[in-house]
């Protein structure tokens, strides 16, 4: 009888783990299905400049599937499951910032052009150029620079695709790759999946690893790398002892910021180790110091740049503090307007800050019992990082507010994802509510502002960086037949058309524009200049008009045709792509 209930339990085991093999097999199938189907409707758009709505509801669908195989199936699950899984949340992430990229033929964002030049020139030349020829502080600290130059003398790409292909991707796998173990670490594998999977739909992640690639990508995936590796792993074993110093040196010569996130988390576990009389401290004390002898080396000694306008920063941070009113002054829309162009963001972060919170305080009851260095440095960290979301408030670090969200988002991934997957043991209700959040959450993350430069959910509140083709056709129009005439346009437009040139000319040395700055329409209609009117733009999306520090943004102009008409009547149209029209204006 015993005999018989044994085969008969056996049995039963073996046909729920086909049921589930089955289960998962339609899941995965789901999953290509909803991805192909994104895809085709990439394909067959109606604006080639415009990725349709039935793109992203498809491609949060396949979010949805993912999450739904990492609550069933993630936990205690073989290593094939976990690395389907993996690549299913990248395709993701790939597919969202392909698409993006392949809509343009310039690069994205603000900062990748002056990137572009100098990669360009370090291709070149063969050497990085010198400051006098090229006025770029990272010609002192250019190894993100050099990691590009590199894959484009491999590979004959352009920047653009260079960027991409040996930054932005590399520095997404290793996120998501040091998110998993981190989580592992702290919670179990199947909180480290729900964690990549997090990771890889955040907006901010996703500017930084597929729009704005600039130094502060790769340098926060390798401060998250030191980070795992001082605070997991056996810090007295040599080859990581090796490793983390050799990594923090080439973050030291790649980007400021990523490296003062660094040494505030070590900083962080040094202090408590101290407390805690970790027998580690000196370990850590000695890695901290290490970074600040570093720190003050490459910004202070060998680049020149950069501890002076650290100290800037920290005189302003004293003398102006928070300035909430100063903020919105400065906003073109209304405080809501900015909340839900980045509710999803918000929403990520509230979640992170009540649990990281509520860890802390669950972690500090249980002090009789021992605390664990790892989890509270680790939960310290994360909150500390979460608070400087709002730097955005304070007029010292405003420039800068975007780093934290990007780093905030990739540290917090382990708290959301312990709350997202340990909910579906509760009720099927439970369950069903997860799975609508994540989808919800992906959607807002997708159409994010920040992350979707031709899609976006609140077009007026930001700018689109990546040009039409018939913007480029007429930028190198004005650069071939400009004279002593100065041109103006839109800040972005008229700033960029100086790399342009310098990419053109290829000349060696950065390239100027003989152009002029007006700040409003009104001062347009007196320039004395060529103005650049990029229709589209000026109409569907937010633009700014003005100089560097004197950028004045402006809502999007329905009345444009009648103001191009009042300007036309006494002046002269000589050029004219139906979308690009340039107009001179005395």
């Amino acid at each position: 009888m015993g005999e018989y209930c044994e085969k008969d339990f056996r049995s039963l085991q073996r046909c729920a783990e086909m049921n589930n093999i089955r289960i998962f097999k339609f899941l995965v199938i789901l999953y290509s299905l909803l991805l192909i189907a994104s895809s085709f409707v990439y394909y067959y758009r109606e604006d080639i400049y415009i990725r349709p709505e039935s793109y992203f509801y498809l491609l949060t669908l396949a979010v949805g599937v993912t999450f739904a195989q990492i609550i069933f199936f993630g936990r205690n699950s073989r290593s094939e499951v976990k690395f389907l899984i993996f690549v299913e949340v990248l395709l993701v992430a790939l597919s969202f910032t392909l698409t993006q990229q392949a809509l343009y033929k310039t690069v994205l964002g603000r900062d990748p052009w002056f990137h572009w030049i100098l990669v360009e020139e370090i291709v070149k030349r063969g050497s990085i150029p010198p400051y006098e020829q090229i006025p770029i502080p990272y010609v002192r600290m250019p190894n993100f620079h050099l990691v590009i130059a590199s894959g484009i003398v491999l590979t004959n790409l352009s920047y653009k695709w260079a960027q991409v292909l040996f930054a932005g991707f590399p520095t997404l796998i290793l996120l998501m790759l040091v998110a998993f173990l981190y989580s592992k670490k702290l919670f179990d594998d199947q909180v480290g999946l729900v964690s990549i999977l997090l990771v890889a739909i955040s907006d901010n992640v996703l500017d930084m690893v597929g729009k704005n690639i600039v130094p502060n990508t790769l340098g926060v995936a390798l401060a998250f790398l030191i980070f795992y590796l001082i605070y997991f792993r056996e810090y007295h074993n040599l080859m990581i002892k090796f490793l983390s110093v050799l990594v923090a040196i080439a973050l030291a010569f790649m980007h400021t910021v990523s490296l003062t996130f660094l040494i505030w988390q070590i900083f962080v576990i040094s202090i408590l180790s101290l407390i805690l009389k970790d027998k580690s401290a000196k370990f850590y004390l000695a890695h901290f110091a290490f970074l600040i002898v570093s720190a003050l080396f490459v910004w202070g000694i060998y680049s020149g740049f950069y501890l002076k306008s650290l100290v800037i920063i920290f005189k302003q941070l004293f003398i102006y503090g928070f300035d909430i009113e100063r903020y919105e002054a400065k906003l073109p829309t209304t405080f809501l307007d900015a909340v839900i162009a980045r509710s999803g963001m918000v929403l990520y972060f509230a979640i992170a800050g009540i649990i990281t919170f509520y860890l802390l305080v669950k972690t500090l009851k249980r002090r009789a019992f021992g605390i664990k260095l790892s989890t509270l440095s680790s939960i310290l960290a994360t909150i500390s990082i979460l608070a400087g979301a709002v730097s955005f408030l304070t007029p010292a670090l405003s420039g800068i507010a975007h780093r934290f969200w990007y780093y905030g988002e990739v540290l917090s991934s382990a708290f959301v994802g312990s709350v997202l997957a340990n909910l579906y043991e509760r009720k099927k209700v439970i369950i069903v509510f997860n799975l609508i959040f994540i989808c919800a959450l992906s959607m807002l993350m997708f159409k994010a502002n920040v992350a979707n430069d031709d899609n976006p959910l609140v077009p007026y509140y930001s700018q689109r960086t990546g040009w039409h083709d018939s913007e480029i056709e007429a930028g190198k129009f004005v650069i071939s037949k400009q004279g002593n005439i100065p041109i103006a346009s839109d800040w972005d437009y008229s700033w960029n058309l100086r790399y342009l040139k310098t990419s053109l000319m290829a000349s060696g040395a950065l390239k100027d524009i003989n152009r002029v700055t007006p700040k409003t329409f009104e001062e347009v209609k007196n320039c004395n200049c060529l103005f650049v009117f990029r229709k589209d733009l000026l109409e569907n999306r937010l633009f700014y008009l003005g100089g560097r520090w004197t950028q004045t943004p402006h809502l999007p102009l329905s009345t444009l045709n009648l103001v191009i008409k009042e300007l036309s009547e006494n002046e002269g149209i000589i050029y004219n792509n139906n979308n690009i029209l340039i107009m001179h204006l005395v």
